[in-house]
């Protein structure tokens, strides 16, 4: 092997301390020859990579191949992935799928494998994946993915105790997920093995379950923005917090960083550089017992050269010794994505997308949209209309009709709702990203809209589309499951921008991440009322419920 040499000013993370050393290494790191007792001016620094402790490939859009090209610029060594997307989509197939495609990344891919698929009984998924599936996958996995089936948890639901014994005789961790819920349910949640949760909103929220003994994984995603509420845990919690994007969009990693932006914010905030490494680095590695090397002499020579230790700006990245980014480019080939899908064929009438008032003067239960979160409200909407008339949106009140297609059953009937707080003026938005069984989400101002962006996604089998009012369509497709595509990240960034810009140019929404944000209204772990291809769902009493109020 080809021994490589850099002198730099080498940040020991393990040590607290800055040494100017020249660092030797093939695929491993061989020698640390420190040359003197602290930092030298004008010299570049070595310094550990990042890991996403928590993130599903698939929200990117991209093939494991193309998400590695777009976040190893950003000083990313690894990340701990869950493939419950394509699993919902392909079962073990997708799972192996996503495996095989890493494993021609240089990247440090790995896996949790999916513990709830579906997500809940209450919705149609398409394909099997339970404890037969966790016990083959599992030597290649290095968690049980989060468990967001806590009421079968805690209720000793068969299969979800089976993939939990299944997970503890592998001696892995189990991740979880448990969003708003601190009374006696967390504790006992915790006793069963659970160890990790992304999903703390609030601080006091964190607290509780760091308390229980929980690992907390700070989410920023694009959705999803928890970093700001989460901040005192950098000054308070060092050893028992990470980092992860969960469901990060292309654009938002470009324009945003990946989780090189947790760096940038913690030494805004005044963090210590040696805290935000074990934040970023050293906690998740050991978490997860990960094969990334810490920049230490022995490990692997997985370690990123940044010029300044300010805003983390990545200048080269080595991945088991070998440069795998320089000057801006990646330096590596990436081989050929293969593509699989399960979409049906089926054709729509605009009838299907309408609601009809059982009675006079109905009232009608409506997603309420929080900003920048995946919770939601249940509001009530009082219809004034006359009994067999159509509920149409409302513009002035902010009420957008919404309807999840069941995409696996082309005999399956459309079911429609009411939400609040998009923004919408007109036309309509789909997606067959729709959070967990990933079925077709629409929402729009009129039935004719929702059909034509319905039928353009079936089509295509899947992908993002936008109607305007007048009847364009302008859509992204993505036929790796209807979930990701094969493109470079760059068009794909570019690609989805732009249907951003159609989306609140001729729809008028106003959401920061649209698309995303739609894509968690069929989610029927995340409080409190959503909505799924079976039906209206309250998730607080973890039952459905009519569209219409008594």
């Amino acid at each position: 092997m080809l021994m490589n040499t850099i002198r730099a000013n080498y940040v020991d993370v393990l040590k607290r301390r800055i040494v100017t050393a020249e660092i030797s290494f093939g695929r491993r790191i061989d020698d640390i020859k420190e040359i003197a007792p602290e930092a030298t001016p004008g010299l570049p620094f070595c310094v550990p990579g990042l890991v996403d402790a928590h993130v599903h490939i698939e929200s990117s859009m991209l093939t494991p191949q193309r998400f590695a090209s777009m976040v190893i610029p950003h000083g990313t060594v690894g990340v701990v992935c869950d493939p419950h997307e394509i699993a919902n989509v392909l079962g073990e197939k997708g799972v192996e799928y996503m495996m095989d495609d890493a494993d021609k990344s240089p990247l440090h891919f790995n896996f949790a494998i999916p513990s709830c698929v579906p997500a809940t009984p209450f919705e149609t998924n398409g394909a099997e994946f339970g404890p037969r599936q966790v016990e083959r996958l599992m030597a290649r996995g290095v968690a049980l993915a989060e468990m967001m089936n806590y009421p079968g948890l805690l209720g000793g639901d068969p299969k979800v105790m089976a993939e939990m014994e299944i997970a503890k005789k592998a001696g892995k961790p189990v991740d979880g997920h448990i969003p708003g819920i601190t009374d006696e349910r967390l504790a006992r949640y915790v006793a069963e093995g659970v160890s990790t949760d992304h999903e703390s909103f609030a601080l006091d929220e964190a607290k509780a379950k760091l308390a229980l003994g929980m690992k907390i994984l700070i989410r920023e995603g694009s959705a999803a923005r928890n970093l700001a509420a989460l901040m005192p845990l950098f000054h308070s919690d060092v050893q028992n917090i990470m980092a992860c994007t969960d469901d990060a969009h292309p654009d938002d990693i470009r324009d945003r960083g990946h989780i090189d932006k947790f760096y940038r914010a913690a030494r805004k905030d005044g963090v210590d550089i040696f805290d935000i490494f074990r934040v970023l680095t050293l906690n998740p590695i050991e978490h997860y017992k990960l094969k990334i090397g810490r920049l230490q002499k022995g490990d692997a020579a997985d370690f990123v050269v940044v010029g300044n230790l300010d805003d983390y700006d990545v200048k080269e990245v080595y991945l088991s010794g070998e440069k795998v980014f320089a000057e801006g480019e990646i330096t590596y080939k990436l081989s050929r994505s293969g593509r699989v899908n399960n979409f049906a064929e089926r054709a729509f009438d605009s009838d299907e997308f309408k609601v009809v008032a059982p009675k006079d003067d109905a009232k009608v239960r409506v997603i309420g949209l929080i900003p920048d979160q995946l919770l939601s409200r249940c509001d009530i909407w009082e219809t004034k209309k006359r009994a067999g008339e159509e509920v149409c949106a409302s513009v002035d009140e902010d009420i957008m009709k919404i309807s999840v297609i069941n995409r696996y059953d082309a005999s399956a009937p459309v079911v429609n709702g009411f939400i609040r707080g998009t923004g919408m003026k007109g036309g309509a938005m789909a997606s067959s990203i729709a959070h967990d069984s990933h079925n077709v989400v629409v929402i729009g101002a009129d039935s004719e809209s929702m059909r034509k962006a319905a039928e353009a996604l079936f089509k295509c089998k899947g992908g993002i589309a936008v109607v305007s009012p007048n009847g364009m369509t302008s859509k992204l497709s993505l036929p790796v499951a209807g979930l990701m595509t094969t493109m470079e990240w760059q068009r794909v960034a570019e690609r989805y921008e732009r249907l951003i810009a159609k989306a609140r140019k001729y729809c008028g929404t106003e959401l920061t991440s649209p698309f995303m944000t739609m894509a968690f209204m069929s989610l029927l772990v995340i409080p409190s009322l959503k909505i799924g291809d079976k039906g209206l769902f309250d998730v607080d009493k973890f039952e459905f419920v009519d569209l219409w109020v008594e």
